[in-house]
């Protein structure tokens, strides 16, 4: 998936690759989050790590535009502990149920096209808008943590519905 070079072209990414997501959830019926999804995780487990990105991706955008400099990824995480951060939001998210996390799903999706549509051009897509967002603009960030995120989930659902006939 290339990184998007205009609002719209990231506008089609999050909105193409949430959509098939979601279609593929849905054809995956309500027991899909006990489904196998990718290593040990469960469909469930693999929906909570790609909605803690697309919540926190809007958390740091809307901490710059506040003119704080968020933790990235998170506190007591560097880049490179990223499986060890997914896998402590796996732990946190197994009291939560396969339903609030679809909802929450639709919750982080609406906020982060929200989001997009109060950012300026330059805000979105030109480097140094964001201290925190380093070298990179924005929409790069934004399509790494939600399309790229939707998009991979999907071949997922779609391998553990394969696996399940």
């Amino acid at each position: 998936m290339p990184i998007p070079r205009t609002r719209d072209e990231l506008i089609e990414q999050i909105e193409s690759s949430f959509a098939n997501l979601q279609a593929e959830l849905d054809a995956a019926g309500p027991r899909a989050g006990s489904l196998h999804g990718v290593e040990d995780w469960s469909v469930k487990d693999l929906l909570a790590v790609r909605i803690w990105w697309t919540e926190n991706v809007a958390d740091w955008i809307e901490a710059g535009r506040r003119g704080e400099t968020p933790v990235t990824p998170a506190q007591g995480y560097r880049w490179r502990d990223t499986p060890r951060l997914n896998n402590d939001i796996v732990k946190r998210a197994r009291r939560e149920s396969f339903r609030s996390l679809r909802a929450r799903l639709v919750g982080g999706y609406e906020r982060v096209m929200a989001l997009i549509q109060t950012l300026d051009d330059n805000e979105l897509l030109e480097v140094g808008s964001f201290e925190w967002a380093g070298k990179y603009p924005v929409a790069r960030w934004l399509s790494i943590n939600t399309a790229r995120q939707y998009t991979t989930a999907c071949s997922f659902v779609r391998k553990a519905r394969s696996e399940r006939v």
